[in-house]
């Protein structure tokens, strides 16, 4: 129920909408990383919910080290928060 919930929310996300997140959670994107992050989430939302850390670590390289650690550190703590509903 809740994976049905993220992916029809999920294609409703804007490029704005991950800046506002981005910038509520103090991390600084840049233009690259944005879109980087918008395409993961519009084009491989699947397999970000099911191996979050693992689909993560494959753009690790396109990402500042500082935004890197604070994806997985969001991952984790949302994986910890809704662990049992997915």
């Amino acid at each position: 129920m809740l994976e049905s919930f993220i992916k029809n929310y999920t294609k409703k996300i804007t490029k704005n909408d991950i800046i506002n997140f981005s910038k509520k959670e103090n991390i600084e994107l840049n233009s690259d990383e944005l879109n980087i992050i918008y395409d993961q989430i519009h084009n491989n939302i699947d397999n970000l919910i099911k191996n979050q850390e693992k689909e993560i670590e494959k753009i690790k390289d396109k990402l500042s080290n500082t935004t890197y650690l604070k994806l997985l550190n969001l991952v984790k703590t949302y994986k910890e928060k809704y662990k049992y509903y997915l």
